[in-house]
């Protein structure tokens, strides 16, 4: 039998749909009433006689009752994906950083909507879903796939939350394994640089004409810990020469400037020396705009990526091991850990959540040299003092 067309009703000024589930290959009908998308599944077989049937017996019940504020029970609403997405995404705008809920957003556009978007919630099926992800693992890494399946898992959690279904069905399909050393873990691997490496870094960064915000950026990094979506982020007004401060506040991402990692990353932290050389040298480049550091087309960055493959081109030029943008921070953390500083302030300049954080990251660095060690005995003997009987 040959699929029939969607039927277009009108009755008492309300506009009735009349189309077939495929599925079932059942009638139902679908219209608005003050807004609000109403669908009433029916037992009648999809076919002219059944449109018929549709027009003679079921609609002209529905004027009245929605009129009478009576609720009929077809009225509970039957969910597409892409409806409740729209929902789910609504709700969890106040929760999220804007750029990481427009990330979420694109992810599901682009590899969650094509697949399912359409479907009536309550008619995907976990084949269905293995199929989906084993497709996408044609073509993207496990942990690539794991956040796409993420998103598509929180909508469907929602799904089962509202009673649209009884059962999250991608449950049922098991998660992709995930790499070992995907790109997501690189930020976690402690891989600091030596001070002689760091040398050859700022030396190869130095002639770097083509983009001579390079030195800077990388000795500000290196001397203050910041995280790169910070640095890029900074303003001059976060800067105090006088009082010897850097005000972090904000992060930039897809070109906008939003709210920081965490609360603790909210912070002031201490310039030194070789973050105020930095500073003052690129104030003679940038002092005339908003922004610390701006691309060379004279506009802020429109996120830290660009910083990082800059870098890499230097570390190769300079024979270093090639390593990402964030070891900086990790090569300001161990150094100074490493040479005795406090762990807890450290910690502060990091913006690190609790010092446990660091000390869970950063503890093989906590090593010195006999020197060092013996020194530091005495100080603290001197601190701690005596109990000894002065009469003895």
């Amino acid at each position: 039998m040959a699929k029939l067309k969607a039927v277009k009703y009108n009755y008492s000024g309300i506009k009735f749909t009349i189309k077939t589930r495929p599925e079932s290959g059942k009638l139902y009908i679908d219209f608005y009433f003050e807004g609000k998308r109403i669908r009433r599944s029916t037992d009648i077989l999809a076919s002219k006689e059944g449109i018929i049937e549709v027009k003679r017996t079921l609609i002209p019940d529905i004027p009245a009752s929605l009129l009478d504020n009576v609720v009929p029970p077809y009225e509970e609403k039957e969910w597409t994906l892409d409806e409740l997405a729209q929902e789910y995404f609504v709700l969890q705008a106040p929760t999220i950083r804007k750029h990481t809920l427009k990330r979420n957003k694109a992810h599901y556009q682009n590899h969650v909507f094509p697949y399912f978007g359409t479907r009536l919630i309550d008619t995907i099926k976990p084949i269905e879903l293995e199929r989906w992800q084993n497709d996408l693992l044609q073509r993207y890494k496990p942990a690539t796939v794991q956040k796409f399946r993420s998103i598509l898992f929180s909508i469907l959690e929602k799904a089962v939350d509202n009673e649209i279904i009884g059962k999250n069905p991608l449950k049922r399909v098991m998660a992709p394994k995930l790499m070992k050393n995907r790109l997501d873990d690189e930020e976690r691997k402690v891989n600091p640089f030596t001070e002689e490496e760091m040398r050859r870094i700022l030396a190869y960064a130095n002639p770097y004409k083509r983009n001579n915000y390079m030195r800077n950026i990388i000795l500000l990094m290196y001397a203050s810990g910041m995280r790169p979506g910070e640095i890029v982020a900074l303003c001059w007004s976060d800067i105090d020469f006088e009082r010897k401060t850097i005000r972090v506040t904000k992060i930039r991402i897809r070109n906008e400037d939003g709210a920081t990692k965490t609360k603790a990353s909210n912070r002031c932290i201490d310039m030194l020396p070789l973050a105020e050389k930095a500073l003052r040298d690129q104030y003679e480049n940038t002092k005339g705009y908003e922004h610390v550091f701006i691309s060379s087309r004279k506009q802020p960055f429109y996120s830290h990526d660009v910083i990082g493959v800059n870098f890499k081109r230097i570390l190769n030029a300079a024979g270093v091991k090639a390593r990402v943008l964030y070891n900086l921070r990790h090569t300001f953390a161990s150094q100074l850990i490493a040479k005795g500083a406090d762990i807890v302030w450290v910690s502060k300049m990091l913006g690190n959540e609790d010092v446990s954080i660091t000390l869970q990251i950063y503890t093989k660095f906590i090593e010195e040299d006999d020197e060092i060690r013996l020194k530091k005995i005495e100080k603290m003997g001197t601190v701690l003092g005596t109990l000894e009987d002065e009469s003895l």
